[in-house]
């Protein structure tokens, strides 16, 4: 386990920082804040947004879990998020700082590109076109209504999210720079090569039904460092002190029993035997002990469907989201999700290499990630090896079941895939389609009107089922 700093002393920095009087200010001037603490701010928030986020849309989204009171992404209402877009763009405006600090370093604006990179394809893949290139200047140079970048731009043009993980990488490789404030990794800059790489990875993976990215993935794999176990993958553990617990321990019970199993994962992990089910999820309140048994509710009912069901015996979700204030580890990228990455590549033949390997090491390694034993056999067991066909849906549904409470990646993968299969909510709200993006915020339509409107119509429309680039 990482040794992780209290970072109730960065929040009160940071938070405090802007307490000073606005008026003495320059606004077009970024403060001197020293970057190891804007670099814990940012590990903490940006974190914590994944977890957070997985629980409350990306597990609906990718249907790990169901809701009872009629949250309305469950039934595929989804509205713009606009708290997550304000959040994500003022993680980002606190990167371009830590860069621009003048008590930085090129070790600092490395891994601000790593993070800024994870941050941009959090909001492309949310929203499709975003500002990205004009919004990352800012106030700086008084461009209050940035342009709209295409999703194809933000993914591969200069200074989008391949280009800063690929320049970031060959300047951790040759510096001497060294970083402090760093939660994750505790200022090991290896750590923040391999996690950058395997972030190259996933969105080169992403991508690959639109560019022939072959030979990029094949030279990553033969030349460069990716995370090598579980020990490497980037994560935030919660603490168990205050204000640094996982969300779900502090809130009222209602906000943790309103949440359930899934019908689909009942599903998916009950003809496996698959021992993640208990993890994940609690038994049925009508269990006997030694015949603990799992009930999943399905995704996005009605009030009136729902009470065609017995609400009292569908199972909770599992303890450590409850009973436990740092059992969640909040991930950016697990080492599975890297293997479940190469074992697809390798299926599809963009890379060399036994795509069977991969993937039956992504399995183990989601086993350890949650630190539990795979059974003997589990390898073996129908539905469960290649080479006897669906290679693909098999290798997307064990990843899917290590994707449990990872943001939306779940998500991102179902529908670039299509895989696992979901059934469609019978009381969806999205006229029976699988819904792609958030709506943009109103605010956006508001203070940047006419980017707004050019950027709708360049999509089809400001609905939920307008693709970006990488999924049409």
């Amino acid at each position: 386990m990482k040794n992780i700093i209290i970072y109730i002393v960065v929040a009160l920095f940071f938070f405090g920082c802007k307490k000073f009087d606005e008026s003495n200010i320059n606004q077009n001037a970024p403060e001197n804040v020293n970057p190891q603490f804007l670099l814990s701010n940012v590990l903490a928030e940006a974190s914590n947004n994944q977890a957070y986020w997985g629980w409350h849309a990306g597990n609906l989204l990718a249907q790990h879990s169901s809701n009872l009171e009629f949250l309305p992404v469950d039934r595929y209402n989804l509205g713009s998020n606009e708290g997550l877009w304000t959040a994500t763009y003022r993680l980002m405006k606190d990167l371009k700082d830590i860069k621009n600090s003048e008590q930085g370093n090129e070790a600092y604006t490395a891994v601000a590109d790593v993070l800024t990179a994870h941050q941009a394809s959090l909001l492309t893949d949310l929203w499709t076109n975003v500002p990205f290139y004009e919004a990352l200047n800012g106030q700086d140079e008084g461009n209050f209504t940035p342009a709209f970048d295409t999703q194809e731009e933000i993914y591969t043009g200069e200074g989008g999210i391949l280009d800063l993980l690929e320049n970031a990488v060959n300047t951790l490789q040759n510096t001497t720079d060294r970083i402090e404030g760093d939660l994750m990794y505790q200022g090991n800059l290896n750590q923040w090569i391999a996690f950058a790489n395997s972030l190259r990875v996933r969105y080169l993976v992403r991508i690959s039904n639109k560019v022939n990215v072959s030979t990029e993935l094949q030279d990553i794999v033969d030349n460069s460092v990716l995370f090598q176990s579980v020990m490497e993958e980037a994560d935030v553990p919660y603490l168990s002190a205050s204000p640094n617990q996982w969300v779900i321990f502090t809130e009222r019970e209602g906000r943790y029993v309103d949440v359930r199993m899934s019908k689909t994962a009942e599903d998916i992990l009950t003809p496996l035997n698959d021992p993640r089910m208990a993890h994940y999820y609690k038994p049925t309140a009508n269990s006997t002990a030694g015949n603990e048994q799992y009930l999943g509710l399905p995704n996005g009912l009605s009030r009136q469907s729902q009470n065609n069901y017995d609400l009292s015996d569908i199972s909770l979700m599992g303890s450590f989201l409850r009973d436990e204030p740092d059992a969640v580890k909040a991930s950016f990228m697990t080492y599975s999700e890297l293997q479940f990455c190469l074992a697809e590549a390798a299926q599809k033949g963009l890379i060399s290499g036994s795509s069977s390997t991969y993937y039956e090491n992504g399995i183990q390694a989601s086993f350890d990630h949650l630190g539990l034993q795979m059974p003997s056999g589990y390898l073996t067991q129908m539905n469960v090896p290649l080479g006897s066909g669906n290679e693909l849906e098999k290798i997307m549904t064990q990843k899917w079941i290590a994707s449990f409470l990872n943001g939306f990646e779940a998500w991102f993968d179902f529908r670039r895939t299509g895989f696992p299969d979901l059934p469609m909510p019978q009381d969806n709200l999205n006229n029976n389609v699988f819904p792609v993006r958030y709506a943009y915020p109103s605010t956006e339509q508001a203070v940047n009107g006419s980017n707004y409107s050019q950027a709708a119509g360049a999509i089809g429309g400001d609905n939920y089922n307008s693709k970006g680039w990488w999924e049409q």
